[in-house]
């Protein structure tokens, strides 16, 4: 996979996405705006992200690269198929649903990988290499960067 890194504009909240390049901005393919950017040595040369081309932050977390709403579809539909089972009294296809649903869950958690995401303005970065620093997520850590920002010009 190609690395792309994800985020929002700071003006009007469209999606942006581009490479690990060094370019000095960017300009939002919604609203038009040029967002200032910095690409560290380490993002363009090792593909490693040590702070974040969109606020100039350097904490992340790093999270499973799913799309949450497909994830909790998925654990939806099992459900409401238990329920089925059980309101026609087949206990044991009711537990076989559940099981098969998390079963469907333990594989789409071992084939997907993870991805970088910035504590302070949420950008996401996929395709770069893991960095140790980055840990699972942690609740203190996005009150305390929570905001959007900047680190550097606007």
């Amino acid at each position: 996979m190609s690395p792309i890194i994800q985020f929002k504009c700071r003006s009007c909240d469209g999606e942006i996405s581009l490479g690990p390049e060094p370019v000095e901005g960017v300009a939002c393919p919604s609203c038009k705006t040029t967002n200032p950017l910095r690409v560290s040595s380490s993002l363009a040369k090792w593909k490693k992200v040590t702070g974040c081309v969109a606020c100039g932050h350097t904490d992340f977390y790093i999270q499973k690269d799913f799309n949450r709403a497909l994830g909790v579809s998925i654990v939806g539909v099992g459900i409401l198929a238990s329920t089925y089972f059980f309101h026609y009294r087949q206990p044991f296809l009711a537990m076989a649903s559940l099981v098969v649903t998390a079963l469907i869950d333990l594989l789409i958690y071992a084939l997907v990988g993870n991805v970088s995401v910035c504590y302070s303005c949420h950008a996401v970065y996929r395709g770069f290499e893991p960095n140790p620093e980055h840990e699972a997520f942690d609740l203190k850590k996005l009150e305390k960067y929570g905001g959007r920002t900047p680190r550097f010009g606007a």
